[in-house]
């Protein structure tokens, strides 16, 4: 419940939750826009890839939203108005198995339809692929992992479904629910979504224990886009551990770089992907992409970022040059000789 206390601040009002079906909200109609024009309803950035998907093989079924998360994982969110909605669980279980064997390649084309669809952009598909690619936060990232996440999302949760999710997430399937629960305060309807499962204190040691895969299968090598850029730079002495680097290129309007400020200072380790740099405010390591968010988000937190990025656009050598431009210049150079 919530409590709308009075302008004199002497009286709290309490408002009981409605129903969606008593406001007429539809799942369809309602819930699926406000999701897809705000994923962080959800509890987390999430980049929109397309909705209402029903290109499976050999099935009509129709997926309703499916995303992708910053750590490059495919999200299937099943949304659903009400808790007597059975099978919900079982409804997203097939659609995440129908997606496992989804790549970059062959979900561009849908992505690009859905960036035209509903936001009448004109997207390359080089291009959507580079959005796609710079949304996640690993510089590791080359193709989708082949166990995506399912996030069911409704105004509340059967013990059933409940139940199931907690024991599928034993087997380490990373499904999620997230509850919205909807009030009328004068006269205006009021969403809070709450994330039920995982608990919170059980969310931050999933992180943690995902970083730490991460930075595992980094370790042993590999190959990608952006760990390719800042090998680059380190193989052929354009950049050398210790160098600073700058974050002031091509920066969001609301954000206004202070020339000396720590804030807006990093040097290279010289080591690729989650690495690359040491932040001069907090002397941790971070990748060129993750820093940059954190930066935008700390400096201007409503203005969250949820879009895709490129860490290596931003931060710049002592001339000024992104890292990104300082590797192409030197990519194109070569290719001439």
């Amino acid at each position: 419940m919530i409590f709308v206390i009075s302008d004199t601040l002497e009286k709290a009002e309490k408002i009981l939750p409605e129903t969606f079906v008593g406001l007429n909200i539809w799942e369809r109609t309602h819930i699926e826009e406000w999701v897809r024009l705000n994923p962080d309803i959800l509890g987390e950035d999430l980049l929109i890839l397309t909705v209402e998907f029903d290109r499976f093989t050999q099935s009509t079924d129709r997926l309703d939203i499916l995303a992708l998360d910053v750590a490059g994982n495919l999200v299937i969110i099943e949304l659903k108005r009400d808790s007597v909605s059975g099978y919900a669980d079982l409804q997203a279980i097939r659609y995440a198995a129908m997606i496992s064997s989804m790549t970059i390649g062959k979900l561009v084309p849908y992505y690009v339809a859905y960036r035209k669809k509903h936001y009448n952009e004109t997207v390359a598909e080089g291009d959507a692929r580079d959005q796609i690619i710079d949304f996640v936060e690993s510089e590791g990232f080359v193709e989708f992992s082949t166990k995506p996440r399912i996030i069911l999302c409704s105004e509340g949760f059967s013990q059933e479904i409940t139940t199931t999710v907690l024991w599928l997430r034993s087997f380490q399937i990373d499904i999620s629910c997230v509850k919205m629960t909807p009030y009328r305060v004068a006269g205006k309807i009021i969403i809070v979504p709450k994330v039920m499962i995982p608990l919170e204190e059980a969310k931050q040691y999933l992180i943690d224990i995902k970083v730490k895969e991460e930075e595992r299968e980094q370790s042993g090598g590999g190959t990608s886009r952006a760990r390719n850029t800042m090998n680059v730079l380190l193989e052929n002495g354009l950049v050398k551990a210790g160098d600073t680097v700058y974050l002031k290129n091509a920066l969001p309007a609301y954000i206004v770089y202070g020339d000396g400020d720590l804030i807006f200072q990093a040097t290279i380790t010289g080591k690729v992907g989650q690495s690359a740099i040491r932040w001069a405010k907090d002397g941790k390591e971070y990748s060129l992409t993750a820093l940059a968010k954190i930066i935008f988000r700390d400096l201007h937190p409503e203005n969250r970022v949820t879009q895709a990025l490129n860490g290596a656009l931003f931060w710049a050598t002592a001339d000024g040059r992104s890292l990104a431009q300082v590797a192409e210049d030197f990519v194109k150079a070569s290719s001439l000789t």
